[in-house]
């Protein structure tokens, strides 16, 4: 994700913005007891991983069993340039452990359409190829281009009528809907009114997009890092106390994605993120497993 990244990263101001104060409404106000988890990256498809995450001889056939073996979700983000077939998506399913979720971006042929409205049949073929995941698909997100602007708002309503698909995440790009505009409000109630969210996306140079707002229960964040510059590790400490705060206040699911430069930093900042979910949180969930188990064989499962 290269949207709002920056080479003078010590310059921004990292600092979360406040909630927004419809937080403690749209969550309820009751600890949740069980917040469900999900912490991964965006791709498994990296030559990086091999002897990391990955065993020292895997093929790229296997990339995808071995990456759902060390994470537990994965923002699916090659389903947005290709849609695979159905019994790729059938093996995916069957080598993913049962708790793991696919999180697919929506196809770039409905999110950049020039009507959306005209992209709606498309967006339920698009979920209907999906469902093999069963139980395994988590939300999927609907990335609106840089263009798309608030005076799009009626289009973008319409287009969720028609399609009739509810778990989904949208992320906002354009500026102007963080320019203190009414669309907004108006987009934020539709989705809190359709059990959908709002994407965070956590990124240098655009912490206007940085909303910190929920219309659910779900929280879909997406993390841009800088190849565990120091300022990613207090970051993600400033977003696991803030997510402990959700959660006491009725957060139910959690999806954070790292995006990095350089994927092979990826499953440390993952793990630090792990570590902290347990420490402050009391969430416990499996850390990647970053070194080979056998040195010698160069095994890791």
């Amino acid at each position: 994700m290269d949207f709002g990244r920056t080479a003078h990263i010590d310059t921004v101001n990292f600092a979360l913005p406040p909630n927004h104060k419809s937080i403690e409404k749209i969550l309820g106000g009751v600890k949740t007891l069980k917040p469900q988890v999900y912490v991964g990256g965006v791709l498994w498809s990296d030559e990086a991983f091999v002897g990391s995450i990955y065993p020292d001889r895997a093929r790229s056939k296997d990339y995808a069993k071995y990456y759902s073996r060390q994470f537990n979700t994965i923002e699916l983000n090659l389903t947005h340039y290709r849609l695979p077939e159905k019994e790729k998506i059938q093996r995916w399913y069957e080598e993913a452990s049962d708790d793991f979720k696919f999180c697919p971006k929506v196809h770039q042929a409905i999110s950049h359409a020039g009507n959306l409205v005209s992209a709606a049949d498309y967006f339920e073929e698009f979920h209907r190829i999906m469902k093999p995941f069963q139980h395994k698909l988590g939300t999927c997100f609907l990335q609106l281009p840089p263009h798309f602007s608030p005076q799009r708002l009626n289009e973008l309503l319409e287009f969720l009528d028609k399609s009739n698909i509810r778990d989904l995440a949208i992320e906002l790009r354009h500026p102007d809907w963080f320019a203190g505009g009414e669309a907004l409000n108006i987009l934020s109630n539709y989705l809190y009114k359709n059990k959908m969210s709002l994407v965070l996306t956590d990124t240098p140079m655009r912490r206007d997009v940085l909303h910190m707002r929920l219309t659910n229960k779900t929280v879909f964040i997406r993390f841009n890092a800088n190849d565990k510059h120091p300022s990613d590790y207090t970051r993600i400490d400033e977003w696991i106390k803030r997510l402990y705060e959700w959660m006491q206040l009725g957060l139910e699911t959690v999806y954070f994605f790292v995006h990095t430069p350089t994927q092979i930093n990826m499953p440390d900042l993952v793990t630090y993120i792990v570590q902290q979910l347990k420490k402050e949180c009391g969430i416990t969930i499996s850390a990647p497993k970053i070194k080979p188990l056998d040195q010698g064989s160069g095994k890791l499962f």
